[in-house]
């Protein structure tokens, strides 16, 4: 298994304890379990040949670590809690596990990988022709601006 996008000292920075025993080795697993979810995502791995970590992105390591924050304050993935007369409600978007990321994290883990989800689709037309067959004169003056010959004039 490759190593934790993120350290087990950054976590308990964020969560402001130092951790040791049972609590520790549940953290470890919660920073596990978010960088397994980060790289399935990102299609990327950020581990170079010997198995160590390599260039991973500040945004990436902040993304694990708020995954990993989320996991472990609420193990049980609760959505809503209650104590005598307090209630607290946890807005998770119909997320059913303890290890998710928000569609704002996965963009940002996406943008971070260079796989963010935008492409190009090339369209072919009848119509296709060059464009330097129609300039069209520019109000003000320069250079004329080509828009082609219109498709009721093609030759094909």
């Amino acid at each position: 298994m490759p190593p934790a996008l993120a350290s087990l000292s950054a976590l308990e920075a964020r969560l402001g304890v130092t951790l040791t025993g049972a609590d520790a080795e549940r953290a470890a697993a919660a920073l596990d379990d978010a960088s397994a979810l980060i790289r399935a995502d990102a299609g990327v791995d950020w581990v170079d040949d010997e198995g160590a970590l390599t260039d991973v992105p500040a945004v990436v390591e902040q993304v694990a670590l708020a995954v990993a924050y989320r996991a472990f304050r609420n193990p049980d993935a609760l959505t809503q809690t209650s104590l005598g007369d307090a209630s607290v409600s946890y807005d998770r978007s119909g997320v059913q596990a303890a290890v998710y990321m928000t569609r704002d994290e996965r963009r940002a883990v996406r943008r971070a990988a260079g796989t963010a989800a935008v492409g190009a689709i090339e369209l072919a037309s009848p119509w296709a022709m060059p464009a330097a067959d129609y300039p069209v004169p520019v109000a003000g003056g320069g250079d004329p601006i080509p828009i082609g010959p219109f498709p009721w004039e093609s030759t094909r």
